[in-house]
């Protein structure tokens, strides 16, 4: 009706137009007061005009015919006035609507749809319930043709059910572009030469939408923040009526989701999700097995496996531990409500090699995934011992808590060179105690790790030193320096051993060289470095592992240094903003590669404070994670020139693999060369071919190379540089697993990010509200309208009606 009557004023308008507000105006010129004086004469000629009329004419039919006539004349005279109406007419533009579609391994779970609402909504994707009921009004169905299909097979029925009818009204009502999405955002092609002057009556197959056929469950793991933001990036500038979302909530990499839904509410675009899945299905995962990579013949090794249960509160199961394929240790769990359990399982090593180690629960026949029960990790058990030499001035707490632990590992032999302790300890044949640090090379080299504490340079000669130097560079070994506030570091400088150092540092000043014990606590914090370390993890969860750092006691004395030499690593830092540099926060804790070796500094005296509460948990963990870090590769022997360190021992296929060579010739002159050839290949495999890449050196650090690679297919491989093949080092890659981490749809993260965004969450049973819901919420276009209503013919029309009429009754009336 609306377009009807702005046709007869002339205007024009789309269709999809609605009126939103109406003003009259008037563009003539002519005053109200001439127009009325005017309007009067006019009025008082018809009066007299009809006065004159023959007395046989009814009062009546005489007062009805001046009514028209002045009726006609106020018509004639308002088109002085030039009246125009001023609409607001309210309209939709077409607008792009963007649908990414999950693609990721999660999405090919086949849930055990076992309640009566979820098999309700599989019967709703397969066509045999009908969609416009709700959920308490749907019939029980005991049994549906897609109850045991897939994520993913649910998800494409749901978008070529001819019931719900999505595609069709979404593509007639927007420009529907669609995506895929799992690690990275894939497009998917539109139709293309479709001939719109023939009407065809689309439906939601393959032959209308070919990208149909691209989805899949490929990708290895789910980036769902990364895809939001990346899809709104490429389309921004356009009208987007919003996202439509098809997935089941596993995310594990990139962006929060919730951040990406933030940045889709600031720039006013909604998200529409449709959870796919169910939100409590039976499942056991395995999510983290965390044993050492080396282990020790006759050292009994602890195995923390950390499990998930879900749906499975009451019940109970077997948690192993196998070695190859030989079962070592067992125990009962009874699962609580849903969530994480660790299981401590221990077996005594007997014999060094390479070997497998694995753990897990084997699978129930309702469990929504098999493939997650178990983890494997490779473990290498080796018949030796850490030599450490500990050297120390005077009996202070950090030495006293540090000589304990080292002389309670069964793993590691101790000797100590203690100067200020009483001479009778060094007495006796097999005495732990040394009276002086080793005075030549064959004494000093036959340790793994030398520990120094604030021990006065003057003890020490300068060719000693100097052996030092060659022990750490040259023959690989590995050194810590726990600073102290009378000698270390200070008094070294000008030394070998502050060539070891990953810190810059001042010298000394006064007697002590070093501050007074510091007036406040100090809460030390991790670096980036510092929580991807496998040295500093307290717990095997890195939130965890966070919150265990930050709640550890405080120190109350840190040796002040300038900075952190070029190419060592930062790992523990002091916040305080006043002795931080314009090279960052004041190393605490850092570490660098110095030649064949690495060399450590940890400054303060006081982690022994970390003790209180929990007596020994937290000290154990750290000092005994960095000394087995650092000596290991001295004590698994290898070639002294080529040293070949990976970031970690196990990956999972796909996964980002870092890798560092210190390569030194045969006089161990560092290797200088623009890149250095290396390769990987699978283990045991003598016909299989070698995959190459280039090594590139490390700036400020001669003779050290890294590079990068993706971790190929499961198995395990070995991994070497062309100038040395004979030097190799294993490592294992494992299948992906990022995907069954997770089995039930994370229904409350999709609710949360809907409303975030401004958009809504649907299931099965309202997904057919979706297209009217999208178009309800799309943003109105408003535009300005002006009508001449003097010159449209619906006025001219009425001019005519009321001539007309006054006509027909001057006839009747047998006037002229």
């Amino acid at each position: 009706m609306t377009e009807i009557l702005l046709k007869l004023l002339g205007a024009r308008v789309e269709s999809a137009g609605e009126v939103a507000g109406v003003r009259l105006a008037f563009q003539g010129g002519v005053s109200g007061f001439w127009f009325i004086f005017f309007l009067i004469a006019l009025f008082g000629l018809a009066w007299w005009s009809y006065q004159r009329n023959p007395v046989n004419i009814t009062p009546r039919r005489k007062w009805t015919l001046f009514g028209l006539r002045c009726a006609f004349l106020l018509l004639l005279t308002i088109l002085l006035l030039r009246p125009v109406l001023a609409f607001t007419v309210e309209g939709s533009i077409r607008r792009a609507l963007l649908l990414l579609f999950d693609g990721s391994g999660s999405m090919a779970i086949k849930d055990p749809r076992v309640h009566s609402v979820d098999i309700q909504r599989a019967a709703i994707a397969g066509g045999q319930l009908d969609p416009t009921s709700t959920t308490n009004d749907l019939p029980q169905v005991a049994n549906a043709p897609m109850q045991s299909s897939s994520r993913f097979e649910i998800a494409q029925a749901v978008l070529q059910s001819t019931n719900l009818n999505l595609l069709p009204q979404l593509d007639d009502e927007f420009d529907l572009v669609p995506f895929s999405y799992g690690q990275s955002l894939v497009s998917l092609p539109r139709p293309t030469g479709t001939n719109e002057n023939v009407e065809i009556q689309k439906q939601p197959t393959p032959e209308f939408f070919p990208w149909l056929t691209r989805l899949n469950t490929d990708d290895q793991a789910t980036a769902i923040g990364e895809a939001l933001r990346e899809v709104v990036n490429r389309k921004r500038g356009q009208p987007l009526a919003g996202v439509v979302l098809i997935t089941d909530g596993a995310n594990n990499q990139g962006l929060s989701p919730r951040e990406a839904a933030t940045q889709l509410k600031q720039e006013n675009i909604p998200l529409y999700v449709y959870g796919v899945g169910i939100t409590s299905p039976r499942d056991i995962i395995v999510t983290n097995l965390m044993a050492p990579e080396v282990a020790f013949v006759g050292d009994e090794l602890l195995v923390n496996v950390r499990v998930r249960s879900q749906g499975l509160e009451g019940e109970a199961a077997q948690v192993w531990l196998k070695l190859n394929d030989e079962k070592v240790d067992e125990k009962e769990i009874t699962f609580g409500k849903d969530g994480e359990t660790v299981v401590p399982l221990q077996f005594l090593p007997d014999k060094a090699g390479e070997y497998e180690i694995s753990a897990g629960i084997d699978p129930r026949d309702d469990e929504t995934e098999r493939k997650n029960n178990s983890l494997t990790r490779q473990l290498r058990i080796v018949d030796a011992k850490i030599k450490v030499l500990l050297v120390e001035e005077a009996p202070r707490w950090e030495y006293k808590y540090l000589h304990a632990m080292l002389a309670r590992d069964r793993r590691i032999e101790l000797k100590t060179v203690l100067y200020e302790g009483d001479p009778s300890i060094t007495h006796g044949e097999n005495a732990p105690f040394l009276e002086n640090f080793p005075a030549n090379r064959d004494e000093l080299f036959k340790y793994d790790l030398v520990i120094f504490g604030d021990v006065e340079p003057r003890r020490i000669s300068r060719l000693q030193m100097t052996y030092l130097n060659e022990f750490v560079s040259r023959f690989g070994g590995a050194f810590i320096m726990v600073a102290g506030k009378r000698h270390s570091p200070a008094k070294y400088r000008g030394t070998p051993i502050e060539n070891l150092l990953p810190v810059e540092f001042n010298a000394p000043v006064g007697d002590t060289g070093q501050e007074a014990v510091a007036d406040k606590p100090v809460k030390l914090e991790l670096t980036t470095a510092g929580r991807e370390s496998t040295m500093l993890q307290l717990s095997d969860q890195q939130g965890e592992n966070l919150r265990r750092w930050k709640e550890l006691p405080p120190v109350y004395w840190i040796s002040r240094v300038l900075r952190a030499k070029p190419g060592a690593e930062v790992l523990v830092v002091d916040p305080d903003p006043l002795k931080a540099t314009r090279f960052g926060p004041m190393p605490v804790v850092a570490v660098q590669q110095y030649g064949l070796g690495q060399s450590l500094f940890v400054g303060t005296d006081n982690t022994w404070r970390w003790r209180r509460n929990v007596g020994d948990k937290y000290y154990y963990t750290f000092w005994g994670q960095i000394i087995q870090r650092l000596s290991l590769a001295h004590v698994l022997g290898g070639s002294r020139r080529t040293q070949i360190d990976l970031d970690k021992p196990s990956y999972q296929s796909g996964e980002s693999l870092r890798v560092y060579a210190r390569l030194y010739r045969a006089g161990f002159e560092p290797v200088t060369d623009s890149t250095v050839k290396a390769f990987y290949v699978p283990k045991d495999d003598v016909l299989a071919s070698a995959t190459e890449l280039e090594l590139r050196p490390v700036p400020d650090q001669p003779g050290l190379y890294r590079g990068n690679f993706i971790a190929p297919a499961p198995g395990q491989y070995e991994f070497g540089v062309d100038m040395d093949r004979e030097a190799r080092t294993a490592f294992y890659v494992s299948s992906a697993s990022f995907e069954l981490g997770d089995t039930a749809m994370n229904e409350d993260l999709l609710k949360e990010m809907a409303e975030i965004s401004g958009g809504e969450f649907f299931r099965e049973e309202n997904l057919h509200t979706l297209p009217a819901r999208i178009a309800r919420k799309t943003e109105k276009v408003r535009s300005p309208m002006e009508v001449e209503l003097w010159s449209s013919p619906l006025y001219f029309l009425l001019i005519l009606l009321v001539v007309t009429v006054e006509w027909v009754l001057r006839k009747l009336s047998y006037l002229k």
